[in-house]
Order: structure tokens, then C-alpha cells, then sequence
């Protein structure tokens, strides 16, 4: 849909509900790896890097390991 300016706005919901209480780390960090595609989709490179890192802290996830790398 190309909408990325909304899909930030849903993750970092996502991401302040889920570090309300215990959260479960691997989909906390899905979330904040979805944040980051959109960054990147929206050329912005260095947050969307630093999104990616804070991701790879949560969950060492290969695919979000490859996305940065692509990145």
C-alpha cells in the first residue's frame, strides 16, 4: 500500500505497548524491524539503520541481519 508514514505510527504503537509490561522480545522485534523497512522505503537511511541495530539487540534475527546488511 505504500503507506509508510502510517506504518511507523502502528509500530512505534506497537513497540510502547510492548514495552509496557513483559513483552515478548521476538515480536517486539519484528515490530521495530517493520519500522525500519519503512524508514528505508522512505530514504531514511540513518534511522533507518539505528532501527535496525535496536531490532538486532532485541532478537538476533537472520533476516533482520540480511534487511541490515541490504540496508
Amino acid at each position: 500500500m505504500k503507506n509508510y508514514e502510517e506504518c511507523i505510527r502502528a509500530c512505534d504503537e506497537a513497540i510502547t505497548i510492548a514495552r509496557s509490561g513483559p513483552y515478548d522480545y521476538v515480536k517486539l522485534s519484528k515490530a521495530i524491524a517493520r519500522k525500519a523497512n519503512a524508514l528505508l522505503q522512505l530514504e531514511k537511511f540513518d534511522e533507518s539503520i539505528e532501527a535496525y541495530n535496536l531490532a538486532m539487540l532485541e532478537n538476533n534475527d537472520h533476516g533482520i541481519k540480511m534487511a541490515l546488511i541490504n540496508a
